[in-house]
């Protein structure tokens, strides 16, 4: 009888390591998961005097997202002639972890002329990125977008309310870099100045969908930190 005892007890306590093995095991490839990323470099006119923080700042969030996960770049190409013109987004270098290429496509953007379609540009990378992920769910913990951008919008077909609302069906989350220092900080009696309306469109997209945005200075040096500020 007593062996018997003792052999039960040794199987529960096998049993109950097991199932420990086992769940720390499950809780490690969980944690595994990678993260998806897109991001903006805005490189239209209103951002020409700040292009090489711009690109650096590209540069700071390539190194630290692509260590994470697979990492689709975007930025502006001019369509049209004069007036009429449109900067629309595209896709440059898809879905790599490879920080190398990311940097070579970096290096190889100019600034574009046209009026910037953000917001348009933004519900287009939530799509793609929807659709990568959507190829193996099972992978990937989190969709994130993250734009450098001066915040200007000047003719998106879809305004702030729609946005918000494909972000919330995509499930993606919005971090900014606001280069807004050189927009116009003057309005009207009725009407917010471009400064004020970017920097509340950049606040507002981002903490609807569970992000963060940042207002770096013109010329802050220290990009590591302030990209470590952005995405702890």
């Amino acid at each position: 009888m007593r062996n018997n005892m003792l052999a039960r007890t040794r199987f529960h306590v096998l049993l109950a390591l097991l199932m420990t093995s086992v769940f720390c095991h499950s809780g490690f490839a969980q944690g595994d998961k990678k993260t998806a990323y897109a991001i903006l470099l805005d490189n239209t006119g209103s951002l020409r005097s700040q292009f090489n923080q711009v690109e650096a700042f590209g540069k700071g969030l390539v190194h630290r997202t692509s260590q994470r996960g697979p990492v689709s770049l975007f930025s502006f190409m001019s369509e049209g002639i004069g007036q009429g013109s449109r900067a629309r987004v595209t896709m440059g270098t898809e879905w790599t972890q490879d920080e190398r290429v990311l940097n070579r496509y970096l290096d190889n953007i100019y600034v574009q002329g046209g009026q910037t379609t953000l917001l348009d540009a933004i519900s287009l990378m939530a799509e793609k990125l929807d659709a990568k992920v959507d190829a193996d769910k099972n992978a990937f913990s989190h969709k994130v977008i993250i734009v450098v951008t001066d915040g200007e919008d000047r003719v998106s077909n879809i305004n702030e309310k729609k946005l918000i609302s494909i972000l919330h069906e995509r499930g993606a989350t919005v971090y900014a870099v606001g280069l807004v220092d050189e927009l116009k900080s003057e309005g009207g009696l009725t009407r917010k100045s471009p400064r004020e309306r970017a920097v509340d469109f950049l606040k507002s997209v981002t903490r609807e969908t569970g992000g963060r945005v940042i207002f770096p200075k013109r010329g802050q040096a220290d990009i590591d930190v302030i990209v470590g500020t952005l995405l702890p």
